[in-house]
């Protein structure tokens, strides 16, 4: 059967048509997988941060509590207001966060936390009044009043009794005593009317009389005080298990957006396979359809040269001879190519170019990391083959800072739970040494430990956000910190650290996985110390001209033989290792033995930067950026 020409273009554009259908259908669908995981992992990010501002007010309002009982400063009072109500605005923040998405379970939590709020603050009051009508003794309410009237019964009763009645409103499990039932009275209060009618002093009886019936009202207030404070540790714990129970949740919606990352990238490779197949393809059929016949075929090209250009990968093509027969331009943009390296070798492109190996063993290399001046891209080298001979080779280039952004953003969400976790565990700690302390009566030392921990937290807060003005980095810094913590690892932040603000074009996320990775390597070498106290100190730096960087370890430090390698890819002094511990590995707990240093040395290269170190009695690297 016989084609004509028209019918053979006819056939060649509906085939080239239905693989760019397929090729773009196809990209589609992953872009749009991409926007909506980025949507989601936004939306459960500033999940888990609301919870964590009302975790944090929760903890706040109970240690001014703890204070304005202890102490008795209405002060304390008005915090506890004031905390509540930036409480009960979060609260309504998350309602609003879910309605967004309509998600009833969350909505109802939102309105579960607000209105435990409402009720705590409502019982708080009731509290605050009972202890201001109670009153302190020698000031103000009943317990004053009490003791001005023993003041004034002080030359007409036995000392004996004055020490009782003092003794009587400073016992600690008044509801237990049995001086105020209705039908009998104690001993003690007959001995007092019995002496009162002995005297016949009506003035006496009349004060006596005051004083019972003060005595019965401070009694009461007391029991209310006592019947108050197991509403208000209800209502603050449900607060508590609502809000860890909406980080558990936000906290797998993200695990299942990492696990979609790695299938993403995973598409992305086939689609530049595929797009490499559409190009040979054409390339293939138009040699079929048209054989050696001399054609107009200028429409044909200039559709392929806008398929080419359409691409976001930087795409270069070789021959069979290894000399370049196309270059696109997001390839010329991305690799900053101003001469025309049509009909050269690739080799005269890219001297260190592994694209003939390839073409020689026909084994393809996917996203294989390089450094192109400033920046980092991810290479890819395939062979075209055609009856089991190579004829040509493709490679694709696209930046690594593309999916980097989308790593940072999934670093930084690990880091504030990694630093919820933490801040949860260390939470109960304290609060189990408060216990114990309270139970044994150690009033004193309760105070003065709450206090330490006070100064403690406003300090480090001080230090690491107040000092340290960008959020990313101030975010892995107390994560760090609060991880090292658990390991037994003491982690300094310099006090003469100081960052204002990172300038634009650094960029951010490299920063955090510089500073990450460093402090991560200085805990793997100190955590195994026994023989004494494991230590790390970071500093941060601005100057005029540069940012500066280190972080020092006590560790056993850098052996000589090995100095010339720590910076390689793939080069470790640390056992290989499976862990379910995400905070030690890469997303979804991939190990990323030997990368670390390596990575950080590529960020500060594209950053224009150095990076050094030394290694005596203690290691120390050290990170210079320019502005």
């Amino acid at each position: 059967m016989q084609f004509t020409i028209r019918s053979k273009l006819i056939i060649g554009y509906i085939t080239l048509l239905l693989l760019v259908t397929i090729a773009a259908l196809y990209g589609y669908y992953s872009f749009t997988k991409v926007v909506k995981g980025k949507k989601t992992i936004q939306f459960y990010t500033r999940n888990v941060i609301l919870s964590n501002n009302i975790y944090q007010y929760m903890s706040e309002v109970k240690q001014a509590q703890n204070n304005f009982i202890l102490m008795q400063n209405f002060s304390f009072s008005e915090e506890v207001k004031n905390k509540i109500q930036l409480l009960q605005q979060k609260a309504i923040e998350l309602e609003k966060l879910g309605g967004q998405i309509k998600d009833h379970d969350q909505i109802e939590m939102a309105r579960a936390i607000y209105e435990s709020a409402v009720v705590y603050l409502e019982t708080f009051q009731f509290l605050r009044e009972s202890i201001d009508r109670r009153g302190q003794v020698d000031q103000s309410g009943i317990r004053g009043h009490l003791a001005d009237i023993r003041n004034s019964l002080e030359k007409e009763l036995p000392l004996e009794m004055i020490l009782k009645m003092e003794l009587l409103e400073k016992k600690k499990e008044i509801e237990r005593s049995d001086i105020l039932r209705t039908k009998h009275k104690s001993n003690f209060f007959s001995e007092l009317f019995d002496f009162a009618l002995k005297s016949r002093d009506p003035s006496i009886i009349e004060r006596l009389r005051d004083y019972e019936l003060n005595y019965r009202r401070l009694y009461f207030e007391n029991l209310n005080i006592q019947d108050l404070m197991p509403l208000l540790r209800m209502n603050a714990e449900m607060i508590e298990i609502l809000v860890i129970d909406n980080v558990v949740t936000a906290q797998e919606e993200l695990e299942k957006q990492f696990a979609l990352t790695d299938i993403l990238e995973q598409r992305q490779k086939l689609l530049s396979l595929f797009v490499a197949i559409i190009t040979i393809s054409a390339g293939i059929l138009a040699i079929i359809t048209f054989g050696t016949e001399a054609l107009d075929l200028s429409k044909l090209n200039l559709e392929l040269e806008a398929i080419l250009e359409a691409i976001r990968d930087g795409i270069v093509a070789v021959n069979r001879d290894a000399k370049v027969t196309l270059v696109n331009q997001r390839a010329k943009d991305l690799l900053g190519l101003e001469k025309d390296y049509i009909g050269k070798h690739i080799l005269e492109l890219f001297p260190n170019s592994k694209l003939p190996q390839v073409m020689q063993s026909g084994i393809p290399h996917f996203d294989q990391e390089q450094q192109r001046g400033k920046i980092t891209v991810l290479t890819t080298r395939i062979p075209v083959m055609y009856k089991n001979e190579t004829i040509g080779g493709i490679v694709c280039f696209r930046k690594k800072e593309e999916l980097s952004k989308l790593a940072g953003k999934l670093t930084q969400v690990n880091a504030y739970i990694d630093a919820l976790r933490a801040n949860n565990h260390e939470f109960k700690n304290r609060m189990q040494t408060i216990q114990g302390m309270v139970q044994l009566g150690k009033t004193k030392e309760v105070l003065a430990f709450i206090q330490l921990l006070q100064d403690s937290h406003d300090q480090r807060l001080s230090l690491y956000v107040g000092n340290i003005n960008d959020p990313a980095l101030s975010a892995i810094l107390l994560g760090k910190y609060n991880r090292a913590n658990e390991l037994g690892i003491l982690l300094a932040l310099a006090e003469d650290s100081r960052l204002t603000k990172l300038p634009d074009h650094i960029d951010q996320n490299g920063v955090v996985s510089i500073m990450g990775n460093l402090i991560q390597n200085a805990m793997d070498s100190v955590k195994e110390l026994k023989d004494k106290r494991k230590e790390i100190r970071v500093a941060v730096k601005e100057y005029p001209e540069s940012i500066y960087f280190s972080v020092s370890d006590n560790g056993p430090g850098i052996p000589p033989e090995i100095a010339g390698e720590i910076f390689k890819q793939g080069f470790s002094t640390k056992k290989k290792r499976l862990s379910s511990d995400s905070s030690e590995l890469g997303v979804l707990g991939e190990e990323h033995i030997g990368m670390g240093l390596y990575i950080s040395k590529n960020h500060v290269i594209s950053m224009g930067g150095s990076i050094q170190y030394k290694s005596d009695t203690e290691t120390t690297f050290e990170v210079t950026i320019p502005k």
